[in-house]
């Protein structure tokens, strides 16, 4: 056994090593975005006079790179920004279109590096326009190029303190846009005020990044999120290109696998929902579908898909994140992972708690699964020995089987029964520990984030190519492929050696996943390895 046990890790290795050498070198990682942002906010600097005069001195005229560099310096002049900053997010916002320029949540970071900075809600790509823009139905205007006035500075809140933001400009016809802005020192939710004179029915544009590889690699776009006539709504891909909705709107929103932007209309009337997608950029616009209403009210929720934080929104809002259909199974076993948080402060050993607890709860059926199985593999011989007396007559073999089975109180399903009640908890636990931004960026022994595949905490770079060392995935098969040496099997022997390479299938399948799930497979994989133990000495 050990010696199989040894060449069946050995090859695993090989075989995951090959593997993710050949996905690196043929899909590389995409190159790192540039922030513009923070190129914008560095100073600009001034064209040098002396190449000018030299021209001007010799009757030259400038070069045309050289003209637009004032005009741009200009432009960039007259647009004002305004910073509010909270306990929990930093937000830039700018008068050349009322945008919101930046928001960073202040207690996430852009990556698992610790020195990372804030995590940056707002993109900055090209052809992407920032969030909060303003257009009215049927007069085919967007707000981007209007310069507001705003009425406000920057802001500094903590707690229970309140602020404002007030922007002025003028729309088609002379209209007057307002956009006005509440802050609270405390939480994610802003409070937006809109109106764009009478007779227009103004919408409120949201953007993201729809790539499938943006800036924020470990947190992917997962596309529109929304909850319209009490139904969610999940929209991605091509169902992006253009859809819309009309309809009493809950809430409304882009999310990523972690983190959510979404507007929650106040008041009972009715919503128009617009996505589409232009290039890299989403767009969701969000307003009442009749032309008399001048202006709207919405409460903006940006920041993490946390349950609690969600729940505190009192809109529905936790049904953004994607616990399955076993989400009533998902969701008491995040809260009990959250109770043994604060008992450990670890993730890692929240998990690890969280497993015993499972299996303890599920003892009496596994129990029943594996003596099932070790009685059968006990009635073995007696059942050869019926297949050659009637190998010729299957109607009578399978009275017979039937009545030694009765004759020894063995169900035939004991063993299958459990397994499948057990599936259930399985996959509820699976989107318990794969969705939630708990295990984001969480670190347990040389595991830097629990939310991401082991071997990406191991990296190791060869001649060219990237790939990392996946230990905690191998202790997984191991553990699993001596889990079902020991298990009985009353079956053909060609089917027990078949078994014998699910942790070889099961050992690919984990490569991907979170780590924190396979720390769940593997302590699982040995508790039940004792359990299995303890039978079979009882029943030998």
């Amino acid at each position: 056994m050990e010696k199989r046990a040894l060449i069946a890790v050995a090859i695993s290795l090989a075989i995951l090593i090959g593997y993710q050498l050949l996905v690196t070198h043929f899909y590389p990682a995409p190159p790192p975005q540039i922030d513009e942002k923070r190129e914008e906010k560095q100073p600009e600097t001034p064209p040098p006079p002396a190449p000018a005069a030299e021209n001007a001195a010799k009757g030259q005229a400038a070069p045309a790179l050289q003209q637009a560099k004032p005009e741009a310096a200009t432009k960039a002049k007259t647009a004002r920004e305004i910073t509010v900053e909270t306990d929990d997010y930093i937000a830039l916002f700018t008068t050349q279109g009322a945008r919101l320029k930046s928001f960073q949540l202040k207690h996430y970071r852009a990556s698992v590096d610790e020195k990372s900075p804030p995590l940056e809600m707002v993109p900055s790509v090209p052809g992407i326009p920032y969030p909060f823009g303003l257009q009215i139905s049927g007069a085919n205007f967007n707000d981007e190029n209007v310069a507001y006035a705003a009425e406000g500075s920057d802001l500094h809140l903590s707690g229970e303190q309140q602020g404002h933001l007030l922007f002025k400009g003028q729309g088609p016809n002379g209209a007057a846009l307002t956009k006005e802005f509440s802050f609270t020192g405390h939480g994610y939710a802003v409070r937006l005020q809109t109106g764009a004179g009478a007779g227009a029915a103004p919408e409120i544009v949201l953007t993201a990044d729809g790539r499938p590889a943006g800036p924020n690699t470990d947190t992917p776009f997962e596309g529109l999120l929304a909850e319209i006539n009490e139904k969610l709504v999940r929209e991605h891909g091509d169902a992006l290109k253009s859809k819309e909705w009309t309809g009493k709107v809950a809430w409304a929103g882009l999310g990523h696998t972690y983190f959510l932007i979404a507007l929650l209309p106040e008041g009972n009337g009715e919503q128009k929902i617009t996505v589409h997608s232009t290039g890299p950029a989403v767009l969701m616009s969000a307003g009442p579908p009749a032309a008399s209403s001048a202006a709207a009210t919405y409460t903006v929720f940006i920041g993490p898909k946390e349950l609690d934080i969600l729940k505190s929104m009192g809109r529905g809002l936790e049904r953004s994140i994607d616990f399955g259909y076993f989400g009533f199974i998902s969701i008491p076993l995040l809260y009990v992972m959250h109770f043994f948080h604060r008992l450990t402060t670890s993730y890692g050993l929240d998990i690890i708690l969280l497993t015993v607890l499972i299996k303890l709860l599920l003892a009496p059926l596994t129990h029943k699964s594996m003596t099932s199985m070790k009685q059968m593999q006990k009635l073995q011989p007696q059942m050869e020995r019926l297949k050659e007396k009637y190998k010729d007559d299957k109607e009578g073999l399978n009275k017979e089987i039937m009545e030694l089975y009765r004759r020894n109180g063995v169900n035939p399903f004991g063993g299958c029964l459990p397994m499948l009640l057990q599936f259930p908890v399985f996959i509820g636990l699976y989107n318990a520990l794969r969705t939630p931004i708990e295990l984001r960026h969480a670190p347990f022994l040389w595991i830097k984030d629990l939310s991401r595949p082991d071997w990406q905490s191991l990296p190791l770079d060869f001649a060219g190519w990237h790939f990392g060392v996946p230990i905690l995935t191998l202790l997984m098969g191991a553990s699993m492929l001596l889990q079902q040496w020991m298990t009985p099997s009353a079956g053909d022997p060609n089917q027990k050696r078949m078994m014998m390479m699910m942790p070889l299938v099961f050992t690919f399948m984990f490569i991907n996943f979170p780590s924190g799930l396979t720390i769940y497979w593997l302590v699982n994989n040995l508790l039940s390895i004792g359990q299995q133990y303890l039978i079979n000495r009882k029943l030998h």
